[in-house]
């Protein structure tokens, strides 16, 4: 949705050299400022809004008119002409907007009832060519700030429910930042305009929306609404000081009044915040009915502010009365851990402006992939897929056999299951998949490979390709079972994604760090060009069983090498999961404790963990994994001694310099870290290596970040079980100090 450029050089100039100018367009207030590279606002100003019922006078030519002019005086004010330097402009616009094409379709609360549709893009354009535009509708800027926010980061789905001079809502994907839309009309959540049937004091009541039609939820609940009906019920509820004129044309007026009535907790003022709360529960109750994805759902704007603390608790106590089937009546607390009421800053429309036209652009901030490409001329048509997966993971104790043909069948799946399994552990445990499948109706093919690290190679890639030509494997008839450590989880399943252009796989991990990490996500790679990963997808597998039976033939080294992961995702996600670790610390590499019940929840809770961590960023659209935790460095250490470090291993000890650095700068309480690397310790990690040096772990750093985005993205920890602080300016004589002092503080393990 932006405008061409004339002059490429100025198009491509790099980010901190072009000025952002953000403005946020509502029916109240016109906002403007610019936005430095590092997310500051600077310069921000706001002024009434040039609307209809401000400007009687002015026709709506008139009045679109005063729009454009007033973004063009502000754009050359933020932004004067230089050479080189053409500005970047993104507007949050208070209208129903086409997304796709940016073309205003309405904007009743600035033009009046007529308002007929507007290309602000083209009418902008023609005025500055030299200006990259972009246009969002404001509800759509506010769910892609909120979706920015670490506090929503986990959840698949939030909905933003704005309540301000007009009603809308968006509901957005945070990990791409998606904003679903109609496919012509390019609206999505115009729920101000849904057609309402009000009653208040025991009569129906017919009002006016401004978009002209009657009975409109904007009509009754908006900032425009309210007024009107209790301009009607003044006189019925014994309120007349609900009868100014003023109460109509004055926002402040009437949420002052009405306030001060809820203040003194007049029931005629309580009657009426329930009667106008009700239509929009009931908004609410039915998105939360229809989309279950739906985990949070954010309530904002100028009407829930004005009225304070009263807002919220008429909302939840219609939601509450109201009810959701099935659900609030098992859970009261339902609602009130669903429903957030942010009193967001008046800056968060410029904020969300910026951040929807970078996601536009480039498929920033952080990381999300570019969901709306920019449209040239209005002419281009816009390919838009939103990625989804869903796949099961069942922990059991000795039953991956049954598991394994459950989730074949559940799958609807061929008859001819091609079984790669690691080599290791084929004798145990191959015949024993092999059966339960043909007594189960069928008729597998069973592949034994040698696995470790050397499978993760060209050639072993193009061998298992080679089994699935031979055997003819097709997209539906052949689905694939990896049973095997990680290695082999990471070759199978990338030679999966690969085959046809990707056959349905499942996992079935034998290692402990497959159980508790690797068998769960959704990353498959081999190494490549003397790198750890560096060719590989993301590729879901269908399903995965995680069979801690498994652990009880597995070599001791690679058990003490998952415990590692087990602490990481302790560390960074779930602090009870690190007690159970510290309680259990002098049996975690015996095979025989994951027989009880402790190693049964010890396994389940870690993986489970992981799970929670990649919720959300399966895809790695944010470049701040917790998960990465212990990984910043370790790659080298386990190239740099040739093999006899195992993953683990390299892994304890990055995290043992990544809590040394916090320390050091004061992030990682000296308790804490101490406490962590004691851990590490007592189950047989080493927290140094003699094998590598800090040159040789900084020139590393620099490999990492280029994986990262371009930043190093450095976590420190700072809380048990809660996410890292992330930092980037990590320096050289910093990482060397650190690693001295592990050396001459802990030495080897």
């Amino acid at each position: 949705m932006a405008a061409p450029v004339d002059s490429a050089a100025a198009l491509h100039a790099p980010p901190a050299e072009r000025p952002h100018v953000v403005f946020d367009l509502g029916g109240t207030w016109f906002r403007c400022g610019v936005r430095r590279p590092d997310g500051v606002l600077e310069q921000v100003t706001r002024q009434p809004a040039v609307n209809y019922l401000s400007h009687p006078r002015l026709s709506q030519p008139e009045l679109r008119e005063g729009l454009v002019g007033y973004v063009l005086t502000q754009t050359q004010r933020l932004a004067p002409p230089a050479s080189g330097r053409s500005p970047r402009v993104s507007i949050s616009m208070g209208a129903a907007l086409n997304g796709h094409t940016g073309v205003i379709l309405n904007a009743g609360p600035l033009w009046g009832p007529d308002s007929q549709p507007f290309d602000l893009l083209g009418a902008l354009a023609a005025r500055r060519g030299d200006v990259t535009w972009f246009v969002t509708n404001d509800v759509t800027a506010l769910a892609t700030y909120f979706a920015h926010q670490p506090k929503y980061r986990k959840a698949a789905k939030i909905s933003v429910l704005t309540v301000s001079t007009g009603i809308a809502c968006r509901t957005i994907e945070t990990a791409t930042r998606t904003v679903p839309l109609h496919p012509l009309q390019g609206i999505q959540g115009e729920i101000g305009h849904v057609p309402v049937d009000f009653h208040a004091a025991g009569d129906p009541m017919r009002l006016r929306c401004d978009c002209g039609a009657v009975a409109h939820l904007n009509a009754y609940s908006s900032g425009r609404g309210i007024p009107q009906v209790m301009a009607r019920l003044g006189h019925a509820l014994g309120e007349p000081d609900w009868l100014d004129p003023a109460l109509l044309h004055e926002p402040a007026v009437w949420a002052r009044v009405l306030r001060r009535g809820l203040d003194e907790r007049k029931p005629a003022a309580r009657r009426l915040l329930d009667a106008v709360v009700r239509p929009l529960a009931r908004s609410v109750i039915s998105l939360l009915t229809v989309d279950p994805e739906v985990a949070r759902i954010v309530v904002t704007g100028g009407v829930p502010r004005a009225l304070g603390r009263h807002y919220p608790d008429a909302m939840l106590r219609n939601l509450t009365e109201l009810g959701l089937y099935l659900i609030s009546g098992d859970d009261p607390s339902y609602f009130a851990d669903t429903v957030a009421f942010a009193d967001s800053e008046a800056d968060a429309g410029l904020q969300g402006a910026a951040l929807a036209a970078d996601v536009s652009v480039t498929g920033s901030p952080g990381g999300p992939p570019p969901h709306a490409p920019v449209l040239l001329a209005h002419r281009s048509r816009r390919m838009e897929e939103v990625r989804r997966t869903a796949y099961g993971v069942t922990v059991t104790d000795s039953g991956a056999s049954n598991v394994l043909v459950d989730s074949l069948v559940a799958m609807g799946s061929g008859l001819h299951p091609v079984v790669v399994v690691d080599a290791a552990v084929a004798g145990t445990h191959g015949p024993v998949l092999v059966s339960a499948l043909e007594q189960a109706g069928f008729r597998p093919v069973l592949k034994s490979v040698a696995a470790g690290e050397e499978l993760k190679s060209w050639s072993s890639l193009a061998a298992l390709l080679e089994v699935f030509e031979s055997v003819g494997v097709s997209r539906k008839q052949h689905p694939v079972v990896a049973v095997g450590g990680g290695a082999l989880l990471d070759a199978v399943g990338l030679a999966a994604g690969l085959y046809r252009r990707g056959v349905p796989y499942l996992r079935v991990p034998t290692s402990l760090v497959g159980l508790i990490d690797a068998g769960v996500g959704a990353k498959v790679a081999i190494n490549a060009f003397g790198h750890k990963n560096r060719l590989g997808l993301f590729y879901p597998p269908t399903a995965v069983v995680l069979d801690v039976a498994f652990l009880q033939t597995l070599p001791h080294p690679y058990m003490v090498s998952g415990i590692a992961e087990a602490i990481k995702i302790a560390v960074v996600e779930d602090s009870d999961l690190y007690r159970l670790l510290e309680a259990h610390s002098g049996r975690l590499s015996d095979p025989g404790f994951y027989r009880t019940e402790h190693g049964v929840e010890l396994v389940a809770r870690a993986a489970d963990s992981t799970m929670s961590s990649l919720a959300g960023n399966l895809w790695e659209a944010d470049l701040e994994r917790p998960l990465d935790f212990g990984h910043s460095v370790s790659p080298v250490i386990e190239v740099a001694t040739r093999g006899g470090t195992t993953h683990g291993e390299a892994v304890a000890i990055d995290m043992a310099l990544s809590l040394e650095i916090g320390r050091r700068r004061g992030v990682t309480a000296p308790r804490l870290a101490d406490r962590v690397i004691d851990l590490i310790r007592r189950v047989g990690l080493p927290t140094h290596s003699g094998s590598v040096s800090a040159a040789q772990l900084f020139e590393h750093l620099g490999e990492t970040a280029g994986h990262r985005g371009g930043d190093q993205r450095f976590p420190l920890i700072h809380r048990l079980g809660r996410h890292p602080e992330f930092v980037s300016d990590v320096t050289a004589g910093e990482l060397a100090g650190a690693w001295s002092r592990l050396s001459s503080e802990w030495g080897p393990a």
